[in-house]
């Protein structure tokens, strides 16, 4: 996998967030996840990347950080549509920050389909079993968030 792609991501998740939401976050360091150990991810925004490079990325984080994210971003829901309002704003953000990532990447060309939310504590990602998972997580002042990708 071309690091010049995660450094995309991993720019993007940080910009997203400072323009958005005004929260500075911080990277930390990039790694291989383990498919096949548990996670204490609530809320993962997939896409599926096609094109030159194929592949899945999530945007994943705790329905705490995405409360103070719906707060931050001055959209109002009635209680019932809490939640459902909570999973566009999960969507769309992983929507911006894969369509900014994939525009600054000039070497290839690619397409992103349209995000979607699975929730659940635990919940089960089926990521491409023959390639690896590259995690980057990231820390704010409201909890943390990881955008993890796998490409081929």
């Amino acid at each position: 996998m071309d690091a010049k792609i995660i450094n995309h991501f991993l720019t993007e998740g940080v910009n997203a967030f400072q323009s958005m939401f005004g929260i500075a976050p911080q990277a930390k360091e990039p790694h291989i996840l383990d498919i096949h150990a548990g996670h204490s991810w609530e809320i993962s925004g997939l896409l599926g990347i096609t094109g030159d490079v194929k592949g899945v990325v999530a945007f994943r984080l705790h329905k705490t950080l995405a409360g103070k994210m719906l707060a931050l971003s001055g959209l109002e829901c009635k209680p019932e549509e809490y939640e459902d309002t909570t999973i566009g704003l999960v969507s769309e953000f992983t929507n911006i920050i894969s369509g900014h990532a994939v525009s600054a990447i000039k070497d290839y060309s690619i397409d992103i389909s349209p995000p979607f939310c699975v929730m659940g504590h635990n919940h089960i990602i089926a990521w491409p079993k023959n390639y690896p998972v590259i995690g980057i997580p990231f820390s704010t002042t409201y909890g943390p968030f990881e955008v993890d990708v796998c490409f081929k």
